[in-house]
């Protein structure tokens, strides 16, 4: 029995699981469950990863980073495989606010997608996985909730099926890149109003809501009105 354990035991994942994002904290604490790993770590915050990279030894089979904004060093990922989640159909929406820019576009189905993470390319690494997300809600609460949904869903087939899956490279001529969202960019303008269709300003606002910087519209006198809740009735859905 004890050959049994030690034999399963020995077949298991290794893991760090990297992330600050509170959307990112609940699927790390439930994935770091997954009977088919073994948690060597479990970092939340840039401080915490400081002080302990230099301790995780150099048998873990990855360390996967969930909504990590800081850029991960050259001896970092050359030393272990690193993996994170995007939440686009990679490489469509590689770079900075890919959520926001998707729902800002009108898109609705996407993907959250397990890609390798490099110090040199952005987004460009190579692609393990991808699982179906879906982008409605009135707030960014309820597209997070989508978010977690989909990245649990992605990341239990991702161990099940790890040791017999081949990463492929993505072709970023096909793909789009954008900048991260200034909050400036999120003021709307009286004349948007006029010129533009009743859902795309719900896509907008909703887009904004917390954490961001939020939808606002501005006077003359430079006072701001600021969007946190909205929603979107269609007249043969009311």
């Amino acid at each position: 029995m004890l050959k049994e354990l030690d034999l399963k035991r020995s077949k298991m994942i290794k893991v760090v699981f990297c992330g600050y994002r509170s959307w990112a904290k609940e699927i790390i604490e439930k994935i770091s469950v997954n009977e088919n790993i073994i948690c060597v770590d479990k970092v939340y915050s840039l401080e915490e990863y400081n002080s302990r990279v230099c301790s995780w030894g150099e048998d873990i089979d990855f360390i996967l980073f969930l909504g990590w904004s800081w850029i991960i060093p050259k001896e970092i990922t050359e030393k272990h495989l690193c993996l994170g989640i995007h939440p686009s159909d990679l490489p469509n929406y590689r770079g900075g606010s890919p959520i926001q820019h998707q729902i800002i576009n009108g898109v609705l189905n996407s993907k959250v997608t397990l890609m390798t993470l490099s110090s040199t390319k952005l987004d460009g690494g190579e692609i393990w996985m991808k699982e179906n997300l879906n982008l409605i809600g009135n707030n960014m609460d309820q597209v997070f909730d989508n978010i977690i949904k989909s990245s649990i869903k992605l990341l239990t087939k991702f161990i099940e099926n790890y040791q017999s899956i081949t990463p492929s490279a993505p072709d970023l001529q096909k793909g789009s890149y954008f900048k991260r969202r200034k909050p400036e960019e999120s003021k709307i303008l009286l004349k948007d109003f006029n010129t533009m269709k009743l859902e795309e300003i719900y896509n907008f606002i909703r887009a904004l809501t917390d954490p961001y910087p939020n939808a606002y519209i501005e006077d003359e006198n430079g006072n701001r009105m600021y969007f946190n809740e909205v929603v979107y009735v269609e007249k043969n859905k009311s």
